[in-house]
């Protein structure tokens, strides 16, 4: 009987507790919104797929105070994704794969006003995943026409809140962004001045009666520079045109009669928006790969296991005098170690990811016959290690890179590296042995502009980049890092292009190469006496050559148009002089 009664009373309680989560699970849901990840104009985008968002890129979702509302992802590609709502600490899962789904659903707060929505997931939100939830009692947006009552340009009246701290809508003008003249006493004298102006065809009589009329001069109501730079990619152009109402122009008046002192910034008299110059940034780590940065020659031995570690680690670097950017690098440096091993060693790659990583890294080893050259087993998230093994079958000088999507982002920031596979025996003997890669940065800001750059996907999709660097950094083996050796003396050097893009026409001022393993192969007969080499993004090639006179030898690719964009290396070659083969009197401004 008591163990009769125990379970009913477990059976009530239960019920009860189901019957609970059931209703907290399936309260209605007033509005539901779909989103999609996509790659518009070289921009990553949210992109609506719903019914009244469809086709929409960032769209402006909108609901009511106290509404509940559903919002899914769906992973269109392009890396991991999530939407996140920062100011109410709502999102949804971070998804992996394309063609995942999540979705997150919360109750919109009793404030008007707006919230921001972004992808939280690596720099997205920077590349352009960012979106706003209006929150008003109609909850709705409110349509912007094209043009004036009378024809006239105008620009939609904004403000700015708080120092340019950030940017909100005026409410009930949900599309508002930017900064507004200073006062009410300064609208109606602009006003006034718009009317007395000849080229006016309106109807007002004064400034009242012409706020009234849904006209906004350009003049009136302008975006100036906004310190923080916050607002600027959100200004309307003087050249779009609005239809305002009666009850929108009384929502932008009202509205700035009643801001505080400080609120605003003063008007200008152009639409412009011009970013504050940048202060010379020199905080930047060193992340050069120093060119004898290389192990030795593997030598005659059997086969074994050769244990690799990667960790991928996101420097703030320095990628110029006065200029840093955030690279992604493999240990630290770009570009990554140079690896060393002998045809049929097992290679055993242990990829790390930093715990301060944003972003998901791997490594694609073009040495690795199989699958993704391990990046089907290194997609590694932050603060995880993953491990592969993979038999070393081909001899040749390989590329290894991040192959995480986007890879060309992953690339462009500094993930690509080399791997030798010597043939059994080893390789000749030379005296000087130098790694150097080529890459190019696609940065936001023009090729010498100071502080701290970040990276643009528009740029890196049309292949148009700001820099291009040996060892990952301007001047880096000229100024920083120099190649150096002696009369005498016979250099190897293991070249190759991380790009992504760019093929190198590699050349050494002044010297010709004796051999060149061209595409990296090894194994068949060197080309001899070569002045320039071709080595595609990708790829790579060993060159050697001997040194018989003293001076400045300057590594270029020679489409020397990028020597202007930062890529120039220096061999310093120290020795008696050898008039026999080079003689003459040096003769200023040859950069050598």
């Amino acid at each position: 009987m008591k163990s009769y009664l125990k379970f009913s009373v477990f059976m009530i309680l239960l019920g009860i507790f189901v019957t609970a989560c059931a209703g907290a699970s399936f309260q209605p849901v007033d509005k539901e919104y779909v989103l999609t990840t996509d790659l518009r104009n070289g921009s990553l985008v949210f992109l609506g797929v719903s019914d009244e968002i469809n086709g929409m890129e960032n769209p402006t979702l909108s609901a009511k105070p106290g509404e509940r509302i559903t919002v899914t992802l769906i992973n269109g590609g392009e890396g991991e994704h999530d939407v996140t709502f920062p100011e109410i600490s709502a999102g949804t899962e971070v998804l992996k794969e394309k063609g995942e789904e999540s979705s997150v659903t919360f109750t919109v707060p009793s404030v008007h006003g707006e919230m921001e929505y972004y992808d939280s997931v690596g720099n997205h939100a920077e590349l352009g995943m960012r979106g706003k939830l209006v929150v008003t009692e109609t909850g709705e947006t409110m349509p912007v026409t094209s043009t004036t009552s009378n024809g006239d340009p105008a620009v939609l009246a904004a403000f700015q809140k708080g120092a340019c701290g950030s940017c909100h809508e005026i409410p009930g003008i949900p599309n508002a962004v930017g900064v507004v003249a200073p006062s009410l006493a300064d609208v109606n004298t602009a006003a006034e001045e718009h009317i007395k102006d000849a080229a006016y065809t309106g109807t007002a009589t004064n400034a009242e009666e012409y706020l009234h009329e849904s006209i906004l001069d350009p003049n009136l109501f302008l975006a100036p520079k906004c310190p923080t730079g916050d607002c600027a990619p959100n200004v309307m152009p003087a050249t779009i045109s609005q239809t305002l109402t009666t009850d929108e122009i009384n929502a932008i008046v009202t509205y700035l009669s009643g801001l505080p002192e400080g609120a605003y910034t003063e008007s200008t008299t152009t639409t412009e928006v011009v970013a504050a110059p940048q202060e010379p940034d020199n905080s930047g780590a060193d992340i050069v790969r120093d060119p004898t940065d290389l192990p030795g020659p593997v030598g005659n031995r059997e086969p074994q296991v050769v244990r690799i570690d990667l960790e991928a680690i996101e420097v703030n670097g320095q990628l110029a005098d006065g200029t840093t950017y955030t690279y992604w690098t493999f240990n630290g440096a770009v570009p990554g170690p140079f690896f060393r091993v002998r045809i049929g060693d097992t290679i055993e790659v242990h990829m790390k990811n930093s715990t301060g990583s944003t972003m998901n890294h791997s490594v694609d080893f073009h040495a690795v016959t199989g699958p993704g050259g391990g990046a089907t087993m290194t997609q590694t998230e932050p603060g995880k290690e993953t491990v592969f093994t993979a038999k070393a079958l081909n001899v040749g000088l390989y590329v290894y890179h991040c192959a995480t999507p986007m890879v060309a982002d992953h690339i462009s920031n500094g993930m690509y590296g080399l791997i030798l596979v010597e043939p059994e025996g080893g390789l000749p003997p030379v005296d000087r042995e130098f790694y150097v890669m080529q890459g190019e940065l696609y940065t936001s800001g023009a090729f010498g502009e100071q502080g701290h750059q970040m990276g643009d996907t528009t740029k890196l999709l049309s292949e148009d980049p700001e820099y291009f660097v040996f060892n990952g950094a301007v001047n880096a083996l000229k100024d920083k890092k120099p190649l150096k050796a002696n009369v005498g003396e016979s250099v190897r050097i293991f070249f190759g292009v991380g790009g992504p893009n760019f093929t190198s026409s590699f050349h050494v001022i002044g010297e010709i190469f004796d051999r060149v393993y061209d595409q990296a192969s090894l194994t068949g007969a060197p080309l001899t006496d070569v002045q320039t080499t071709l080595v595609p993004p990708g790829g790579a090639t060993m060159v050697e050559f001997s040194l018989e006179v003293p001076g400045n030898y300057i590594l270029v690719d020679h489409a020397l148009s990028r020597l202007q964009h930062g890529l120039v290396g220096v061999l310093a070659v120290e020795g008696e002089q050898n008039p026999e083969i080079y003689n003459g009197s040096p003769s200023a401004g040859s950069g050598h």
